[in-house]
């Protein structure tokens, strides 16, 4: 049990303060709310992602909030509660506060941390995404070039909501058009670069052999000269003994 609460996000202050978000806590538990609220604000300060002015002013909007949400939202709390509602917890707030927020009064403004506070609950989940994406476009012998060039495309159709969306410009028909010429191109220069970087190779490599043999030939000079400086002091040392012999 114990292993499983090591590993449980629960056991991050921080999680446990993000329960004050939750609708139901602030319709029938307000006060555990605000309590819990606050520990998410001294989280954020400490770890200097907050001022201390929208801390406190994130306290007081929090409990603006709170007292008006029962004359206000409580159907629409109890109608995201149900079983019935598929909508995500974020996309309610989205909605929920900027209703609030065209009220123009005090109690309608959005709570200041809100956001940062949903966004850690999103984690890597756009970059996963991006992984599956990336998945279904490969291909066998799809070259990185290719897939980044079709990510871009699927990327900007996305942000556009759709290939309806697309606007077809003069600019793009005449890339289209230029598209084979341009791609022939490009295998001309790719075939420069690589001839060009396999000479250089080539090149590199004759010269490291080069290098090589300089250096195995000083080494063999520099041994037969130790060999020769040695023998040279046997012969000297022989000398020397038969000389003293003869003192």
């Amino acid at each position: 049990k114990s292993r499983i609460i090591d590993k449980s996000p629960l056991k991050y202050k921080l999680v446990r303060g993000l329960s004050s978000l939750y609708p139901s806590v602030i319709l029938n538990n307000s006060n555990i709310g605000l309590t819990r609220f606050n520990i998410v604000l001294e989280v954020l300060y400490n770890r200097y992602q907050i001022t201390e002015t929208v801390a406190e002013r994130g306290t007081n909007q929090y409990v603006s909030f709170c007292s008006v949400v029962k004359e206000r939202h409580q159907d629409e709390i109890e109608n995201f509660l149900s079983d019935e509602c598929n909508l995500e917890l974020d996309n309610f707030y989205y909605g929920l506060l900027s209703r609030e927020k065209k009220n123009k009064k005090k109690t309608g403004r959005s709570v200041a941390v809100v956001k940062s506070c949903f966004i850690f609950s999103h984690g890597n989940a756009s970059v996963e995404r991006g992984f599956s994406v990336n998945k279904t476009m490969l291909v066998e012998n799809l070259k990185k070039q290719s897939l980044i060039n079709q990510r871009r495309a699927y990327d900007r159709i996305k942000s556009l909501r759709g290939v309806e969306n697309v606007s077809i410009t003069k600019k793009m028909l005449l890339a289209v058009r230029g598209a084979k010429h341009r791609y022939r191109e490009d295998l001309v220069r790719k075939k420069e670069y690589l001839d060009k970087k396999a000479s250089k190779t080539q090149e590199k490599r004759k010269l490291e052999n080069e290098l090589q043999q300089l250096y195995n030939q000083k080494k063999k000079i520099r041994l037969e000269k130790e060999k020769e400086e040695i023998e040279f002091e046997v012969k000297i040392q022989i000398l020397e003994e038969k000389r003293k012999s003869l003192l």
